[in-house]
């Protein structure tokens, strides 16, 4: 979890992150900077461990409140310039905006991608967003993964980032994704409620373990077909990547993940043309962070996802 308080950066360790050294914690925290500019902020004593100073090879204990001081006094020196990418705007006004995000797109610039992301088509299209929500977030209250589409909420200033934000926090933002995944289903409908926290197998991946953070999925069919089904997936919780290891772990992975699929989805992907994980973010609903009117944004399937569908309502209907 990360908190911003008197211009600190504070993350909270869990029990999950036992064992791992605290600048690849932090590298995984999306912070907009370099893993070497981490190392910098530890030796000049900006980063702490409870109060305390530490070396750049220090293990976490799975209990710590790590402090970010000054963060800016070692930030990425690239200068992330906009770029005349198309948007697709869902919805604006002029505290907010809502674009559909393309599979493929990654939303923040990270070492060895700094260029042709969302965050430079929105400097791109307002420049004064590149100041909201904190270095190189350009408002952006909540993320979409590199392959996965759909809506994605931005802020236009501070106090409505900071109220999304607490949306967000408190589950008053409900949103629907739409998902086809390996297998058919016994009821219409069901509920993942299992933790997720880093991967012990691999601490690049997101995993189900007992010392992970409450995740809670609930999710519907919609259609099945001979081997795998289209679902819709409600996240009551936001973690990482937290549809697509849910869906894994119960032994129904979605088809075209390259993280948690396996050889079965990989097969049906190749077979209705599918090149990434079918995943899209297709529905948003919260209270406007100023007027409390009722925003209720939908963004259909795109057209490679809808092919998709449509191989299989003609070919494998069940």
């Amino acid at each position: 979890m990360m908190e911003e308080k008197d211009k600190k950066i504070i993350f909270h360790a869990g029990l999950e992150d036992k064992g791992l050294r605290i600048d690849k914690f932090l590298d995984g925290k999306n912070l907009d900077i370099s893993r070497s500019k981490i190392q910098k902020l530890i030796s000049s004593g900006k980063i702490k461990s409870s109060g305390r100073v530490i070396s750049k090879n220090c293990l976490l204990k799975g209990n710590e409140v790590i402090e970010i001081e000054d963060i800016n006094s070692a930030a990425c020196q690239y200068d992330y310039k906009p770029q005349d990418i198309k948007l697709r705007i869902i919805y604006e006004d002029d505290y907010l905006l809502a674009v559909s995000k393309d599979a493929g797109i990654v939303v923040h610039p990270a070492p060895g991608h700094y260029e042709d992301t969302l965050i430079n088509a929105l400097i791109n299209y307002n420049e004064r967003l590149s100041g909201v929500g904190g270095s190189l977030r350009a408002g952006i209250v909540h993320r979409l993964d590199k392959d996965t589409s759909g809506i994605i909420i931005i802020a236009k200033d501070e106090k409505t980032h900071v109220i999304l934000s607490e949306k967000f926090k408190q589950r008053q933002v409900k949103k629907t994704y739409e998902a086809l995944v390996l297998g058919n289903f016994k009821e219409p409908e069901g509920v993942i409620n299992m933790p997720i926290g880093r991967s012990l197998k691999d601490r690049k991946k997101m995993g189900v373990t007992i010392k992970g953070r409450e995740s809670l999925t609930d999710f519907k069919i919609i259609s099945q077909f001979d081997e795998c089904s289209l679902v819709e997936a409600y996240p009551k919780t936001g973690r990482t990547h937290q549809i697509r290891v849910h869906f894994s772990y119960i032994n129904h992975p979605v088809i075209g993940d390259k993280d948690y699929g396996n050889k079965e989805t990989e097969k049906i992907a190749k077979e209705v043309g599918l090149n990434r994980q079918f995943l899209h973010a297709k529905r948003i609903v919260f209270s406007h962070p100023v007027s409390n009117i009722k925003i209720d944004l939908n963004d259909p399937l795109p057209l490679d996802l809808q092919e998709c569908i449509n191989r299989l309502y003609d070919k494998f209907k069940i």
